[in-house]
């Protein structure tokens, strides 16, 4: 049998490269003697990062019809024509041409839409197009649509669905009627680009930006669920009582940025807070360990990557009250929506005795999330080699 894992995005994407990345880490391990397994990307720098991991991947260029069909998966539309039809693309002949037997989706994609006879895993990372609709970046009717009508058309014909924890599974048993066998949630690892061996010392990174330790690092794009906004809330009330932090945000612009830029200078704290946009895998690790605290307001979820990065370098976490699921009492918990509270949270992080509580409980959780990493893979073991027994039954 021959799996094969597509990775569609290209590594600017943030956390859920990283996802995919650790997906792919995990899949390896698993297939070695017991089936044939390979990495297919659109993106020429996929490649390369995939090979600083030893991996090899295989790049694939998309004809102009595979564009056309992956475009028409994400309409109801397009969707319907393609139903009917028994147009192959492309894409899914080259495919069979290889001997695959089975497509690994990386990402939360409409591309499974596009395979007639291939059987394939689908990856749900959050729906928070229903959790959160009133953001735009899930709320506006297009992109709101597009995802419910992927998760309707598309999860029910994956021969399974990865998630990255158990209160995402039962969404989707529930909101979408799949059958609980067919659903596997598995913690998430850190990026395993912040391994030691993989980044630059610390104090060159810091030089690299002109930053001084001791800052509150936010590792996010600049989506309006990111909530940027309340820190910056939260910085000019520190200022407002005798209290100043710098923070740094790194991360690529969704859109939002600029709107964060005017927040910046309305409250005067442009001298507190740094951009350092897009961040290169290398220098996370600086970035991380040159930090006071992670601080993560973020309105989506129920799980998000920073918080494990931030545990495996010893950071205290501040992290938002409604994702307590994932991080259990490694975090200190805040609403989302007051400042004020969020700005009690930078205060404690300047209490060692707190801080040495946080970074022990976060070492902890790692430790239970490495344990339940293992069941998973021991399950997700077992389902493919079902599946590599049942596909011996036809041609």
């Amino acid at each position: 049998m021959k799996l094969i894992a597509f990775l569609e995005d290209k590594i600017t994407i943030g956390g859920g490269f990283n996802q995919s990345l650790n997906a792919i880490l995990q899949m390896n391990k698993i297939g070695e003697g017991n089936f044939d397994f390979e990495i297919y990307t659109v993106h020429l720098d996929n490649v390369e990062h995939l090979e600083k991991l030893g991996l090899s991947a295989k790049l694939l260029k998309l004809s102009f019809i595979d564009r056309i069909v992956f475009r028409a998966t994400r309409s109801l539309l397009g969707q319907i024509l393609l139903d009917h039809t028994n147009f192959c693309s492309p894409f899914e002949k080259t495919l069979i041409n290889n001997n695959v037997d089975l497509v690994y989706f990386l990402t939360q994609s409409s591309t499974p839409g596009a395979l007639k006879k291939l059987n394939y895993i689908s990856t749900v990372f959050d729906l928070c197009h229903r959790d959160m609709l009133e953001f735009p970046e899930v709320g506006y009717s297009n992109e709101f649509f597009s995802r419910e009508n992927h998760f309707k058309r598309n999860l029910s014909r994956a021969f399974l669905i990865t998630t990255d924890s158990i209160q995402l599974s039962n969404s989707i048993e529930i909101r979408y009627g799949i059958d609980k066998k067919r659903i596997l949630s598995s913690p998430f690892s850190p990026s395993p680009f912040i391994k030691k061996e993989q980044s630059i010392d610390t104090a060159s990174v810091l030089k690299i930006y002109n930053l001084e330790e001791g800052y509150f690092f936010y590792p996010a794009q600049f989506w309006p669920h990111k909530n940027h906004a309340r820190i910056l809330e939260a910085l000019s009330h520190l200022n407002s009582i005798g209290v100043k932090f710098n923070i740094v945000f790194s991360g690529t612009d969704k859109g939002n940025k600029q709107h964060i830029i005017n927040l910046v200078e309305k409250y005067l704290l442009t001298k507190q807070v740094h951009f350092v946009d897009f961040v290169p895998p290398e220098n996370m690790r600086g970035l991380y360990e040159g930090c006071l605290a992670v601080v993560m307001p973020t309105y989506f979820g129920p799980t998000n990557l920073p918080p494990l990065e931030a545990w495996t370098l010893g950071k205290p976490l501040i992290y938002s009250s409604h994702l307590e699921s994932q991080a259990k009492n490694a975090a200190i918990y805040v609403n989302p929506d007051d400042p004020k509270h969020l700005a009690d949270a930078m205060i404690a992080c300047t209490d060692p005795k707190i801080c040495a509580t946080l970074v022990e409980a976060g070492y902890e959780r790692l430790n239970q999330m490495r344990c339940e990493q293992i069941e998973s893979e021991n399950s997700l073991k077992n389902l493919l080699l079902e599946f590599k027994q049942r596909r011996k039954c036809w041609s």
